[in-house]
C-alpha cells in the first residue's frame, strides 16, 4: 500500500508539473506515454496470440505531437493516412499475418491512438492558461469519479454492475463515480475562478456539473472497456511500469475516453459554438 501511495503521489506531481510548464516538456511526456501505450497494446494482443504490425504505430506515436505543433492538422492527417496505408499494405503482402493480426493492427489506431490525439488537442487549445486548465479538467473529472466509485463501491457495493467484465465493480460504485464526476466538475469550476483566473470564460457551475456528470460517465465506460480488453486477453494489467498501479493504459483508460468530450466542450466555448 505504501508503494502504491508513493507512486500515486509521484504521478500526481508529474502531471501537475506537465500542466504547469506545458510546451516541449508536456509534449515529450505525452509522446513517451503514447509510445509505451503502443507497446502495452502490442503485449496485450500478444497474450491472446495476435501479433499487430507495430512499426507504423510507433512512428505515429513518436511524431503526432510534433507534426501537429509545427506543421498543422493537415500533415497530421496525412501522417495518419500513410501509417494506416502502410499497415494495410504490409498485412496484404506478409503471408504470416492472420486476419486477427490485421484487424488488431487497425483497431489500435482507433484505440488508443485516436483518443491520444484528442488529448493532444486539449493540451494545445487556446493559450497556455486555457489549455492547461482544460487538460487539468480532462484528468481531474474522471479520476475523481474513479476515486468516488472505488470507495463507495467498497463501503456500500452490493449489486454487481458487469460481473462478466469486472466482478468487483458494483452499481453503487458506478453511481458513486457519477457523483464523483460532478464533484470533480465543481472543483474544476472553482479552480477556474480562483486559481487560473479565467472568470471571462462563460462556463457556469451548472455547466461544469453537466460536464462532470458526462465526464464521470465516459470515464466509467473507458474503465469498463479497458477491463473488457484485459479480460479478453487474459491479463491483469496492461503493464507494470508503475508498481501497484499497472501500466500507462491502466492509468489513463478513463481519461482517454473522456478526452473527446472535454475537447468539444472547451473548443465550443472558446469559439462561441456552445
Amino acid at each position: 500500500m505504501l508503494k502504491r501511495i508513493i507512486i500515486g503521489v509521484f504521478l500526481t506531481a508529474l502531471f501537475l508539473s506537465m500542466v504547469y510548464f506545458g510546451g516541449i516538456y508536456q509534449y515529450s511526456i505525452f509522446t513517451v506515454a503514447t509510445i509505451i501505450s503502443v507497446y502495452e497494446m502490442k503485449k496485450m494482443f500478444k497474450a491472446k496470440g495476435t501479433d499487430i504490425f507495430a512499426l507504423p504505430l510507433y512512428l505515429f506515436a513518436a511524431s503526432y505531437y510534433w507534426i501537429y505543433k509545427y506543421l498543422g492538422g493537415f500533415y497530421l492527417a496525412l501522417m495518419g493516412i500513410l501509417c494506416i496505408t502502410f499497415t494495410i499494405a504490409e498485412s496484404i503482402f506478409n503471408k504470416k499475418r492472420t486476419t486477427d493480426d490485421r484487424i488488431a493492427s487497425i483497431f489500435t489506431y482507433c484505440y488508443p491512438m485516436l483518443f491520444y490525439v484528442f488529448l493532444m488537442l486539449i493540451g494545445m487549445i487556446g493559450d497556455k492558461n486555457y489549455s492547461g486548465f482544460a487538460l487539468l479538467s480532462c484528468f481531474a473529472i474522471p479520476l475523481i469519479g474513479d476515486t468516488f466509485a472505488y470507495f463507495i463501491g467498497v463501503l456500500f457495493g452490493k449489486h454487481k454492475l458487469c460481473p462478466h467484465i469486472s466482478p468487483k465493480k458494483t452499481v453503487e460504485g458506478a453511481v458513486g463515480g457519477l457523483i464523483g464526476g460532478i464533484v470533480g466538475g465543481i472543483a474544476c469550476y472553482f479552480v477556474k475562478e480562483y486559481i487560473y483566473g479565467l472568470q471571462n470564460i462563460s462556463i457556469s457551475i451548472i455547466h461544469f456539473c453537466i460536464i462532470g456528470f458526462l465526464g464521470g460517465l465516459m470515464g466509467e465506460i473507458g474503465d469498463l472497456w479497458a477491463s473488457c480488453l484485459k479480460r479478453w486477453s487474459g491479463i491483469k494489467d496492461y503493464g507494470n511500469i508503475f508498481p501497484g498501479h499497472g501500466g500507462i493504459m491502466d492509468r489513463v483508460d478513463s481519461v482517454l475516453v473522456c478526452a473527446p468530450l472535454v475537447y468539444m466542450c472547451f473548443y465550443g466555448v472558446m469559439n462561441n459554438i456552445i
